[in-house]
């Protein structure tokens, strides 16, 4: 890109800073002039990005916070939901049935063993070191905070991008509870609730669970199924002991997830693709046209099963030479089966009144097995069924508090975290490989950190804080891959169109077909290697209260991701270690930003811009290995990135709340390493979109004489069009645009009476949108998207006690 564009780009984001301020200071003086009084304060907003509870508005960090209340105001029941209404974060779905986070440009949306996250996810302070079944936490919930940037001085491991905080409701002393019902369109029945229980003195008990459920939305042309249906099973029980000095939290969850697997929809079909080509050399009829594209936004065939060896396997014009092999999964249709146990222990002691000792020891395990076909149809171009595994335990212990008249704050400790990975892909024989694919692999991930951050207020008003993580990364990794031919065998068979028997060699498509395994299957590749890392995360900041209103910040911060090695092998090494490694990934980040509580509190107001450089980037990308251009994960290239995020909370009068934001990125390649040949400098850094929005406004109608409110509220979320269809690390296609119009209308009888009764609309407008595609990816030759949810609408009832 060049100089010039890059230059009118900050030039346009410039102005979009400045008009967020002078709005935001405009709608603020209109209220006072016009009213005449005090206009009431917006509720405190706390943050605990810093490993202590403060107002989010002295907090110098980009965040944003978002209560349980707020979630369910904008219709937000899942990671999927918050698409737009975070600034700069792009949460993508997985064929896991996860969601991936991208914030600020970075992300990481692949699931094999060796992908390691590069935005945090901790819920309950615990890190979650993968993907499968996060969504499946979202209920009864306290707050979610996204942090935006580097977190790697308290964070640590893996939080190059930032860190996503859940964190649930804890037991109280108050006996009481909620319980709470839905129904909607695609006849969704969610049901919600949580009993809170005061069991003896100092001891507190809650027991929380969650049902989803609704129809898929994508109907069948070939018979009465759907995809994209919703079923989902969570429970959470909850101990607190607390005792005065101490308290512990002992928390343990079982999710579960059971489901079609979802569907992506063809919008094109090439019949010159590679893998086609195969599969129409033994077919009278070709692929695309036995299967053309119906042109529907939400419909597919129907009729794809799995089974390993496949259906394919037995054609007009041929037969393969495994047809009579026992099927491993015969007749599987699509699914996803996701399954979380959860334990979860957070013991705070404290030492003096200003010394306190925190412990978080925490095990998950984890299992996500799916089959999601590439088109849906009865012989699906490619079959492959996925089954990941991790048990993970992570041990934290800080020491933090306060000093020097709490002029000096700081925390230090020590993290651990063991991880425990195994990955199997299995295809069975399909119209890529003959004689079936299976990559069978297994990692094992410790890593050790130490570090410390103080915070001093030089002056009352101007503060200082410096921090430092010091992390050693350990892997050891072990794979399996067999899918080759031995180009030596011979067997006798028939060519499709021939009725003579010939000697047939194996290696090419349609010989070793025939052959199968049993005459053509060379040996398997095999590797195990094992490597460490270390990295160093220092952060440096600056903050200045001006007065009770306004409050500014400036930051350095560094981000460390750990290399790693290539575990899905192309050929056997001669000394059975893994073929090639990538380096850790780094980023450095700068930001500036202001905070303001205006009129009185009635206006909140947060405005940030930062500038990021971004080195050996992490990518999938077409590297020479041997003189062969191959797709592996490589360190491939550096970039920046800038951009501006705002967020304004306004409270006009007593009863209407105004909320939005708005966020700008821009991102550009400096240079690109030379093994990396499928980029250039002007390839998209990343599928991130430019800009991002949300606003929502709601408004408190006092009815009745007991306290009673009718509460409408409006929002719409939206992202610019977006860089997508990924062939290694370049984009190929651009998403379309899109904004998403909610609707929340609550009704509260009495304000004493604990009954609340809602109706809701999601996507009223009916917006036609695509959340990912895949374009003409490798030899696949079916360009396909998957589609957002459409317009739905419901009812929902809760009763809390």
């Amino acid at each position: 890109m060049t100089r010039t564009k890059t230059n009118v780009w900050i030039s346009v984001s410039s102005a979009a800073l400045a008009v967020s301020l002078l709005g935001g200071a405009a709608l603020a003086k209109d209220v006072s002039a016009s009213e005449g009084v005090s206009a009431p304060e917006v509720s405190e907003i706390v943050v605990t990005a810093r490993k202590r509870t403060e107002k989010l508005a002295t907090t110098p960090v980009s965040a944003t916070v978002l209560s349980g209340a707020n979630l369910a105001q904008q219709n937000v029941r899942n990671f999927q939901d918050l698409r737009g209404a975070v600034p700069n974060l792009e949460v993508l779905p997985q064929e896991s049935g996860s969601a991936s986070f991208t914030i600020r440009g970075i992300g990481q949306v692949a699931n094999q063993v060796n992908s390691d996250a590069k935005a945090g996810f901790y819920v309950d302070e615990m890190y979650v070191s993968r993907q499968e079944g996060n969504d499946l936490y979202f209920y009864d919930l306290a707050s979610l905070q996204v942090l935006k940037g580097p977190q790697g001085t308290l964070f640590g491991k893996n939080t190059t991008a930032g860190a996503v905080l859940l964190t649930t409701q804890r037991p109280t002393g108050t006996f009481g509870g909620y319980v709470q019902a839905r129904y909607g369109s695609y006849d969704r029945i969610d049901t919600e609730g949580a009993l809170n229980v005061p069991i003896a003195d100092g001891l507190y008990g809650r027991l929380s669970f969650r049902t989803q459920n609704a129809k898929g939305f994508i109907t069948h042309v070939l018979d009465d199924g759907r995809s994209g249906d919703i079923d989902n099973r969570s429970v959470r029980g909850q101990l607190r002991f607390d005792q005065g000095r101490l308290t512990n939290d002992l928390l343990a969850e079982y999710n579960q997830s059971r489901t079609d697997g979802g569907a992506t929809i063809p919008i094109a079909c090439d019949n010159n693709a590679g893998y086609i080509q195969n599969y129409n050399a033994l077919h009278s009829v070709s692929y695309c046209d036995a299967y053309p594209v119906l042109g529907k936004k939400y419909q597919v065939y129907g009729g794809a099963t799995l089974s390993a060896p496949t259906s394919s396997l037995i054609t007009d014009l041929g037969k393969g030479g495994d047809s009579a092999t026992p099927g491993r999964y015969a007749g599987q249709g699509p699914y996803n089966h996701t399954r979380v146990y959860t334990f979860n222990d957070r013991l705070n002691y404290q030492l003096t009144d200003d010394l306190a000792l925190h412990s978080v020891t925490t095990y998950r395990d984890s299992r996500a097995a799916y089959y999601t076909p590439r088109d849906n149809t009865p012989n699906d171009i490619y079959a492959e069924n996925d089954d990941t595994r991790t048990k993970q335990f992570t041990q934290e212990l800080t020491l933090g508090g306060s000093a020097l008249d709490d002029r000096l704050n700081f925390v230090g400790g020590l993290y651990y975290a063991n991880q425990k990975t195994t990955f199997l892909q299995d295809t069975g024989p399909d119209w890529i490989d003959p004689l079936g694919y299976i990559y069978d692999s297994s990692l094992k991930y410790e890593s050790y950190a130490a570090f410390a951050q103080a915070s001093y207020k030089v002056t009352p008003k101007l503060e200082l804080t410096v921090g430092g993580r010091y992390t050693h990364d350990h892997k050891a990794g072990s794979s399996y891959v067999f899918f080759a031919e031995d180009t030596t065998k011979t067997f006798v068979g028939t060519l499709p169109g021939s009725t003579t028997p010939q000697t047939l060699t194996c290696g090419w498509f349609i010989n070793s077909f025939l052959g199968g395994v049993k005459n053509c299957a060379g040996p398997a590749f095999t590797a195990a290697d094992s490597h460490s890392w270390e990295g160093f995360d220092p952060k440096v900041q600056l903050s200045y209260r001006w007065n009770d209103q306004v409050f500014t910040y400036l930051s350095a911060a560094h981000g460390y991701n750990a290399g790693g090695f290539n575990q899905q092998l192309g050929g056997q090494p001669a000394d059975g270690k893994f073929l090639s490694y990538y380096n850790p990934e780094k980023l450095w980040s700068y930001e500036a930003g202001i905070k303001a509580e205006l009129f009185e509190r009635s206006l909140l107001l947060n405005l940030s811009g930062f500038y990021q450089k971004y080195s050996d980037i992490q990518s999938n990308v077409n590297v020479l290995i041997g003189g062969v251009s191959t797709r592996q994960v490589q360190s491939a290239a550096t970039a920046h990135e800038l951009g501006l995020e705002s967020d304004v909370l306004w409270r006009p009068v007593r009863d209407l709340t105004i909320r939005g934001n708005v966020a700008v990125l821009h991102q550009e390649y400096d240079k690109i390493f030379p093994n990396a040949v499928s980029l250039t400098l002007d390839t998209p850094v990343n599928t991130a979109p430019k800009v991002s929005y949300s606003a929502a406004i709601q408004y408190d109608i006092h009815v009745g004489q007991a306290g009673g409110t009718l509460t409408p509220a409006v929002d719409v979320k939206g992202i610019s069009s977006k860089w997508d269809c990924p062939s290694g690390a370049t984009f190929t296609c651009k998403l379309p645009a899109y904004a998403l119009v909610g609707f929340r209308l609550d009704y509260v009888p009495r304000a004493s009476s604990g009954w609340k009764a809602s109706v809701y609309g999601t996507n009223v407008l009916d917006k036609f949108y695509q959340v990912a595609r895949t374009g003409y990816f490798g030899g696949f030759g079916i360009d396909r998207y998957t589609p957002g949810r459409p317009q739905e609408f419901g009812a929902e009832v809760s009763l809390r006690f």
